[in-house]
């Protein structure tokens, strides 16, 4: 990979090493149901104890309501509906925080640590995240690589530049950049225990 390639993906890249127990799993929207997994995953191991599911109608489906159809797969995997809290109607991932802030408030009070559950490439949803939820302190990220939307052929980190979502991924990173430049999201330091506002 490239210099610029590989500046790109640092910038845009949501992983940082460690995890640990936290108040909630966060569960971005999205129609695909990869993010169920490793939700599911951890609240197997109890790291947490409640998921927060996001999204509403999505836009080019409207039938398809994302938050619900999470649900619905992690009720099958055995994860109880006690254990979930369910924002319906938004539509983009600074929506999906801030729907959902007054209903976790509600049931947990104000939190302080999260799992949130991203693509490789979203590392902004998790600065949206540290904004619409201030009381946060600490963010550990789980992140899953997509499939390309226009092939459907999945990528990584170290793959990325040849899919079909490079443009999309080149894009994302401009817009990152820009808004941490102009101060419209907090910045956000990886420590080797997630990241933390900073």
């Amino acid at each position: 990979m490239d210099l610029i390639n590989e500046e790109i993906a640092r910038g845009v890249d949501a992983h940082a090493p460690g995890l640990g127990p936290a108040d909630l799993v966060f569960v971005f929207g999205s129609t695909l149901p990869d993010a169920v997994l490793p939700a599911a995953q951890v609240l197997e191991t109890q790291l947490a104890r409640t998921v927060v599911l996001t999204g509403g109608p999505n836009r080019r489906r409207p039938e398809h309501v994302e938050s619900e159809e999470h649900a619905r797969l992690l009720l099958a995997r055995g994860i109880t509906s006690d254990q979930m809290i369910i924002e319906r109607e938004s539509r983009t991932s600074v929506e999906n925080v801030a729907l959902a802030r007054p209903l976790i408030e509600e049931r947990l009070g104000p939190v302080r640590t999260v799992i949130a559950v991203v693509k490789w490439w979203q590392q902004r949803q998790l600065h949206v995240l540290a904004a619409g939820m201030p009381s946060v302190e600490r963010i550990y990220a789980i992140t899953w690589n997509p499939p390309a939307r226009t092939d459907g052929r999945c990528y990584d980190r170290t793959t990325w530049a040849l899919s079909s979502d490079r443009d999309r991924i080149e894009r994302e990173h401009a817009y990152l950049k820009d808004l941490l430049h102009r101060g419209e999201l907090p910045p956000l330091v990886a420590d080797g225990h997630g990241w933390t506002p900073g």
